[in-house]
């Protein structure tokens, strides 16, 4: 009788200062020495071996090479909060996978992974745990941080941490269990893999069910952008669960400085990697440059709405260059480049991200703006910041932010003056609330920040009874009983400028509609031009202070033509102030198109 065929795999493992992890498993030894060939032409480890192993476990090398290379040694980040987790499966939630990304940063960097694929990988976890500079000091730090919350001592919750990875290791080695759901995502997209799960498993267990079938689908995506696009490949337009889970993977990706490196490709500079970035986070990277199609593919998913996690991640990766030493440009051209990332970030109620966005502005402001070999003063950085935004809700929102900062709490007797006078200018709490906001949430909301901001309480209180006072909309009261007036016609009507602009019909009036109007491709444009070669936003009217202006947002420039004839090319993100009538003209004939006129006229 012939005895059965023995069953093999064959594991490709890589040794990195020291430290062994299984590259992957195959069932065929061609497979995995032709693996093992392509990872030595990488020179990225030092030692490459081919280890055959059966049924019971028991090891054979069959190909061992060492090579010079690495020698970096990986530790773990410093981080401050962690998600805290009662039982081995709430491990599997976006929280916690988190918490473990930003710890574990550099090794997932190194291992080209996200948590969602290695937490049920039972290999790489068994390696993991061999791991002297991150295991043990990634288990105290959780322990640290997260005694407090258990009620317990460190070195308890150490025991309690230690106890769920063991249950995770067992988890990983019996996920064969969850294979079904892994082609049930192939076939029927996230919606049926959610009602398969719900329907036949546990709730509990759908964040581990949802991240396998990921992790299965991903097993073959090697580099980043290869990881992005299998993920976006499953998302569904309008479709709410499909959207949230998609958008935590992919931050889960993308929330880290070798990621977005990789998805950026080639950028001859910081200022430009930095708006590429914000332009993905509009959803208007433009397509006629040479991006690369992960990142194109992500711009236009986030376009299309949602996305909460990944506009945070990208927010946090632009504070980042930007806090960051590094100069902006090459040609030191900062000072110019600096304000085109700040029109970028602004928003209605500020610049977007925050308190540490609002400090990261400020410090690299006193850099970029500064004489040489001077820093500007804070008063005038923070000055020149407001300038750049066009409300009051913004400029508020700018200072109290700031003054919630760590780097804001060293001046906030100034930005307490700040926030006062502009509260003092404010005419009508509309001025406040953007487009389809209560006044109410909007006073709410006011009072909440100025409570948070670390401005004294009594004046805090102030302010918010200063808010509660100011009028939903400017009124002329009229009495109901008319009596003998008398007009002082020495007293001039008040007259609200506005700034009418028109494109083939389409008309529109700021500041009634709004404080600024976007020009460009993109139909999320209030103007929207049909010009190849415009830029998705090439321009935006605004309202500054007492001022109209237009500004450039494009690669090749906006030419604005004034009404005595005059024409100027806008470029790189420059601004006029505008009076009296004009246009300005989008595109060349030399190109071959028409180009687009867009009228303006300012009415005072």
């Amino acid at each position: 009788m012939i005895p059965p065929k023995r069953a093999y795999r064959y594991e490709v493992v890589v040794e990195l200062g020291g430290r062994p992890n299984i590259d992957g498993v195959f069932d065929d030894e061609k497979l995995a020495m032709e693996r093992a060939k392509y990872l030595l032409t990488l020179a990225k480890y030092q030692i490459i071996r081919v280890v055959k192993v059966n049924k019971d476990g028991k090891e054979e090398t069959l190909f061992e090479k060492a090579i010079a290379g690495g020698g970096k040694v990986t530790t773990i980040s410093h981080i401050e909060e962690a998600a805290f987790c009662k039982d081995v499966l709430e491990v599997f939630s976006f929280q916690s996978r988190m918490t473990l990304l930003r710890l574990f940063r550099a090794y997932c960097d190194e291992q080209t992974v996200i948590p969602a694929e290695q937490l049920h990988r039972y290999f790489p976890l068994r390696y993991f745990e061999r791991e002297a500079t991150l295991f043990n000091p990634g288990i105290s730090r959780l322990a640290t941080l997260q005694a407090p919350v258990a009620g317990v001592k460190v070195f308890d919750r150490q025991d309690q941490i230690l106890r769920m990875f063991k249950d995770l290791k067992d988890l990983a080695q019996n996920a064969d269990v969850l294979k079904p759901f892994d082609g049930t995502l192939l076939q029927l997209g996230v919606a049926g893999l959610l009602s398969q799960a719900r329907n036949d498993r546990p709730a509990e267990e759908l964040d581990r069910i949802v991240t396998h079938a990921f992790a299965s689908a991903l097993e073959e995506a090697r580099d980043w952008g290869e990881k992005l696009s299998g993920i976006l490949r499953f998302n569904v337009e309008g479709d709410p669960e499909t959207v949230t889970i998609v958008d935590q993977l992919l931050c889960e990706t993308i929330d880290g400085r070798e990621p977005v490196r990789a998805l950026i490709g080639y950028a001859p500079d910081l200022a430009t990697a930095l708006q590429a970035l914000l332009a993905t986070l509009r959803g208007d990277l433009d397509d006629r440059l040479p991006h690369t199609e992960p990142l194109l593919d992500l711009s236009n998913a986030v376009a299309a709405g949602g996305f909460t996690h990944v506009r945070e991640a990208l927010l946090r990766r632009v504070r980042g260059g930007i806090e960051g030493k590094n100069p902006l440009t090459r040609q030191g051209g900062d000072a110019k480049a600096f304000q085109t990332i700040v029109d970028q970030l602004a928003a209605f109620d500020g610049f977007m991200g925050g308190p540490e966005m609002a400090s990261a502005l400020m410090k690299r402001a006193k850099i970029a703006w500064g004489a040489e070999h001077r820093d500007m003063p804070f008063e005038e950085a923070v000055m020149r910041l407001s300038n750049r935004l066009g409300s009051a809700a913004a400029r508020i929102g700018f200072l109290l932010d700031l003054a919630a900062s760590e780097f804001g709490r060293r001046r906030m007797t100034y930005l307490v003056e700040q926030v006062a006078n502009m509260f003092a200018r404010v005419r009508s709490a509309r001025e406040l609330a953007p487009a389809g906001a209560s006044l109410e949430e909007v006073r709410a909301g006011l009072g909440h920040r100025l409570r948070n901001a670390g401005i004294p309480r009594m004046l805090a209180d102030g302010l918010v009874a200063k808010i509660a006072t100011i009028p939903d909309e400017e009124r002329v009261i009229v009495p109901l009983i008319q009596e003998e007036v008398t007009v002082d016609l020495s007293t001039p009507k008040i007259v609200v400028p506005k700034l009418v602009v028109n494109h083939k019909g389409n008309r529109h009036v700021l500041p009634d509609e709004g404080t600024e109007l976007f020009v460009g491709r993109s139909r999320e444009c209030q103007l929207m031009i049909e010009v190849p070669s415009a830029s998705r936003r090439h321009a935006r009217f605004a309202v500054e202070g007492v001022n109209f202006v237009v500004s450039d947002l494009s690669r090749n420039g906006t030419r604005l033509i004034l009404e005595e004839g005059e024409a100027r090319v806008l470029m790189n993100g420059e601004t006029a102030v505008l009076s009296g009538k004009g246009e300005i003209v989008i595109g060349a004939k030399d190109a071959g198109e028409k180009p687009a006129t867009i009228h303006w006229e300012v009415r005072r």
